[in-house]
């Protein structure tokens, strides 16, 4: 028994030698590769830059041969300096990783069993611009892990061209909205050539692709799809509805305002509220009275949205708001005050009460008793106290006794 506990013993102490043993000769082999690999990048790295911006060929003929252990290196040098420049110098380094057999190799590590390697070895084709993998780049956007989705994704996004857009636009029905959004992204970055595309597919498309295609069109602000997007304020999908007011505000057509404020009176509160947020964008004057109705709105964001577009609407639309403050909706008054504040109009008639009397200091205690009445007096509160002149001090002390008043009591 005793020589069987001993030979156990010296067994599992010679395994734990053997695996010591190992583990440090390992890393002084992955030490000493990593120090020839950092002095061969050194002496290699100017050379192959050089190379880059002259007119050689072929790197190997430049290098003077590769051998097998100098292929990572190239390579290593090669993918570091290809996301850093644009033009004729990326285009030879895409075809330097061609010659060294790069491309092939990632094309056959998106078969890998293991989702890391698929997912950099995609990444790696876009940084290759290796266009004639664009299939089966498209094929791994239906692969099913995410990140491996997106680094595909984004890869085709770098090759760009009709190869690249139809499969990334098919993959706007992508269930994640994560992978949507960022799908989006990558085509909004390809600009103009995504167009025609998406308006072609729109059709085909689910809900959630087409929303995500109209805030495409949106956010790549082409006239172009004008006439397209103010046709989809007809859709029977409220959304489609919305995002397509959205859209039309985003790019700026002023053609398009009378369309949009129509949008107002739809009957969904969505549609009204992105209606009421373009035309503050558009800063269509013509839809302040339907704008000053929509602050009256029974929803938060329609009210919301109106409000702020007769701020942006400039002297007309402050003048509009100014008028809600004696509102009989309560709402409606606390958005008219919250927005005046904004735009520093409060301050401005605060101000003219130290003026003489007249026009505009009368107008001044006119509209800063309306306020008052609101109960939003906050700000009379403060500069009550801290104002420096003391007749406005006095003035703004006044208007907020009154407006404590209760009705028919006489000051």
């Amino acid at each position: 028994m005793q020589q069987i506990l001993l030979t156990a013993v010296v067994a599992v102490g010679a395994l734990f030698l053997g695996l010591t043993v190992l583990i440090v000769v390992t890393k002084a082999w992955r030490e000493g590769r990593d120090r020839w690999r950092a002095a061969r990048r050194r002496e290699m790295e100017p050379r192959i830059l050089r190379w880059v911006h002259g007119d050689g060929t072929s790197l190997q003929v430049a290098l003077g041969g590769v051998t097998r252990g100098e292929r990572t290196v190239v390579e290593s040098v090669l993918l570091d300096h290809v996301q850093r420049v644009r033009g004729m110098e990326r285009d030879r380094l895409a075809r330097a990783l061609d010659e060294l057999g790069c491309v092939e190799r990632y094309r056959r590590g998106l078969q890998s069993g293991r989702w890391w390697t698929r997912a950099a070895s995609a990444e790696r084709l876009g940084m290759a611009g290796a266009v004639r993998a664009a299939r089966d780049l498209a094929t791994m956007l239906e692969d099913p892990v995410p990140e491996v989705r997106i680094r595909a994704a984004a890869a085709l996004g770098a090759m760009g061209g009709e190869a690249a857009v139809r499969p990334l636009i098919l993959a706007l029905d992508e269930p994640s909205r994560w992978s949507t959004i960022r799908i989006a992204d990558i085509l909004t970055g390809m600009g103009q050539p995504v167009l025609e595309e998406l308006v072609g597919v729109f059709p085909r498309m689910t809900v959630q692709g087409k929303l995500a295609a109209i805030d495409i069109l949106g956010r790549v602000r082409s006239v172009e799809v004008v006439d397209w997007l103010r046709a989809r304020l007809l859709n029977d999908h409220r959304d489609v509805r919305a995002r397509a007011c959205h859209a039309l505000g985003a790019i700026g057509d002023a053609d398009s305002a009378p369309a949009v404020a129509q949008m107002l009176r739809d009957p969904e509160w969505p549609v009204r509220a992105m209606s009421a947020k373009a035309l503050g964008r558009l800063r269509y004057q013509g839809a302040i009275p339907g704008l000053a109705l929509a602050v009256r709105d029974p929803e938060w964001w329609v009210r919301a949205n109106a409000a702020e577009a007769l701020r942006r609407m400039g002297e007309p639309g402050l003048a509009a708001l100014e008028t809600l403050l004696d509102d009989p909706d309560n709402f409606a008054r606390h958005q008219a005050v919250l927005m005046l504040q904004e735009a520093g109009v409060v301050d401005q008639r605060i101000e003219a009460l130290a003026g003489p009397d007249g026009p505009e200091r009368r107008r001044a205690e006119s509209m800063l008793a309306k306020l008052a009445a609101t109960g939003q007096v906050g700000r009379l509160r403060e500069l009550e106290v801290v104002h420096p002149d003391p007749a406005v001090r006095r003035a703004l002390s006044l208007l907020r006794e009154r407006a404590a008043e209760p009705a028919g009591v006489p000051s």
